[in-house]
């Protein structure tokens, strides 16, 4: 079943007879009355997260299944039905990654990734509060909406505690994590003893960038000086008053202020788990055309189906599961009945 790929649905006066498939290069033909699409959507067909992407794609960095290439979408839009219907990116979190080396990964840069540090667009300034890193949704929402990446900013101080010293903070990954298995947090992030290598290792790869002083660092991020001077001095104020009168993040998180030089940015970029929607179906997942009547026999489920998410991935874990799970399952139970009636 692995080594069969569908390629095309077949009909006969507006009913499925057949889908023609292709099983190691043979091609074949399978009888049926119905046909369930459940192939996971398209975020592994690069041509169509560009056609469909609001941001750059190269801002973009997939968690999702790249086998998922859209093919049943193609099947459903030459068959009749709606493909590109409210097509929803699944964004979740941000990550760092080089651009150049797709297997490298920096373990001390990915920890601070997902803490509330200062976080700025490409403007220079904050765009929300930083403890939205502990909803994986709502900040990889964040990040998609302000063009794709963002950059967290610390100094050399923060660099030099975290060298000897642990943060009672914890990392968003452990906090999704300790909540499923129920084992106690550490509330821990470090220290790192090989931060500064870490760092240069970043700077290597294109994903972090130094400098001595504001100005010169936002020259490095091309983002405006005025507009990066005065958020960071806005920032250290409101870390000596140890609360968060602009965005309201957690008083417990406003500790660390960026003083002392040299300064680094860290460029965080927008992750995917996938794509949902393309398929425009009813509460049966029946497939339905542009004028939404009923395609006979046609079904889309799971990353393929609309109508779950309106805008953008909800801040709900395992909606995603469930959804798939449902769908396939009222999507089985109608798919038999209207065969064994046909």
């Amino acid at each position: 079943m692995t080594e069969t790929s569908a390629e095309k649905i077949v009909q006969e006066q507006g009913k499925v007879t057949a889908v023609k498939a292709n099983r190691k290069g043979e091609e074949i033909t399978l009888e049926t009355k119905a046909v369930i699409l459940a192939d996971g959507g398209f975020v592994g067909n690069k041509d169509e997260i560009k056609r469909t992407l609001a941001i750059d794609p190269d801002d973009l960095y997939s968690m999702g299944e790249r086998k998922a290439t859209g093919d049943g979408l193609q099947m459903l839009k030459e068959a009749g039905g709606v493909s590109d219907y409210k097509r929803i990116f699944e964004n979740h979190a941000a990550t760092v990654y080089s651009k150049t080396d797709p297997k490298w990964h920096n373990a001390s840069l990915f920890d601070l990734t997902n803490i509330p540090l200062l976080w700025v667009n490409r403007e220079g300034k904050r765009f929300t509060n930083e403890d939205v890193v502990y909803d994986f949704a709502l900040w990889g929402d964040s990040v998609y909406q302000i063009g794709g990446y963002y950059y967290f900013l610390f100094d050399q101080a923060t660099v030099d505690y975290l060298r000897q010293q642990a943060l009672d903070w914890t990392s968003s990954f452990e906090r999704t994590f300790r909540l499923l298995d129920k084992k106690l947090m550490t509330y821990q992030v470090g220290p790192y003893p090989q931060l500064d290598q870490d760092l240069n290792e970043g700077i290597s790869q294109g994903a972090v960038f130094k400098a001595d002083n504001i100005q010169k660092l936002a020259e490095k991020i091309t983002v405006d000086p005025a507009n990066l001077t005065a958020t960071v001095n806005r920032y250290n104020e409101l870390v000596v008053e140890g609360k968060d009168m602009d965005l309201y993040k957690d008083d417990r998180f406003m500790t660390l202020s960026v003083k002392e030089g040299p300064f680094y940015a860290v460029r965080a970029n927008s992750t995917t788990l996938g794509t949902v929607g393309g398929a425009l179906v009813n509460e049966h997942f029946e497939a339905l055309n542009v004028k939404r009547q009923v395609i006979d026999g046609i079904y889309a489920v799971g990353n393929d189906a609309s109508s779950l998410y309106d805008s953008s991935y909800p801040t709900i874990e395992g909606l995603s599961n469930a959804f798939a799970w449902n769908s396939g399952r009222i999507a089985g139970r109608y798919a038999s009945a209207y065969a064994a009636k046909n």
